[in-house]
């Protein structure tokens, strides 16, 4: 089994491919980066129509109940209510830093900020025509997603918490929404600036930097659409 974008791969041993329509009911078993295995089944399968390239595919999977082994979906609602997941090739280290690792598969669900980045349009496999490389767009879009301002994995927002996000390089759109201001400019390793934090409950500016000083080098004042960053991301401050 391989994965290519989003897409399984299985091919049987005479060599033949499996088609997607005959992917529901097969059961697939993965490391889970701790010595233990998961088992995930393939329920059923959809093209994302989101996806204008028609790269993505999206996967309704289950997996066995720990106490009654019962089968039950292996991934929480996203934000349209639908329970949909898909794999990736490549892993998360502890820090929240993607990597590309030969034979190493991921599977995400699009409720989480993993499957998120894919759909936006942040495709790590994928080249704009100039040759730029849209892994370490992805790699912020995480970041972004999670609000993850340190790069080290640890998130500070809440499911459900409204975002804009846009770039410079015509994936996202800037296209300012009502009563949202600049939160944040990001890069591959965290945030590059931070004019407000996202939920100030849940991390204050006085926290932040006492958590990242690298951050007090880039004022808030001075966090602007114009620093150099990959992404940048709006949201109401609360």
């Amino acid at each position: 089994m391989t994965v290519e974008g989003t897409v399984f791969r299985v091919t049987l041993p005479d060599g033949r491919i499996l088609s997607q329509d005959d992917l529901p009911g097969t059961v697939i078993t993965l490391g889970d980066g701790s010595g233990a295995q998961r088992r995930i089944r393939i329920d059923a399968v959809q093209g994302d129509a989101r996806d204008p390239a028609g790269e993505v595919m999206l996967y309704t999977l289950s997996e066995p109940d720990p106490v009654t082994g019962e089968w039950r979906n292996a991934c929480n609602p996203d934000p349209d209510g639908r329970r949909l997941g898909f794999p990736l090739a490549g892993a998360f280290t502890p820090d929240g830093r993607y990597v590309v690792v030969p034979g190493r598969i991921l599977v995400t669900c699009t409720g989480g900020a993993e499957g998120k980045c894919i759909r936006f349009g942040y495709k790590p496999w994928r080249t704009l025509s100039d040759g730029t490389t849209l892994e370490p767009y992805y790699r912020a879009c995480v970041r972004l997603v999670r609000a993850d301002y340190g790069g080290d994995g640890v998130g500070h927002t809440r499911n459900g918490t409204p975002i804009d996000l846009f770039d410079r390089i015509g994936i996202q759109e800037d296209e300012t929404a009502p009563d949202m201001t600049l939160e944040a400019a990001f890069g591959p390793e965290g945030a590059v600036c931070v004019a407000h934090t996202r939920l100030s409950d849940v991390l204050s500016m006085q926290d932040l930097l006492l958590q990242y000083p690298r951050l007090a080098d880039h004022p808030a004042a001075d966090c602007t659409e114009s620093t150099p960053a990959l992404l940048f991301v709006r949201s109401v401050p609360q």
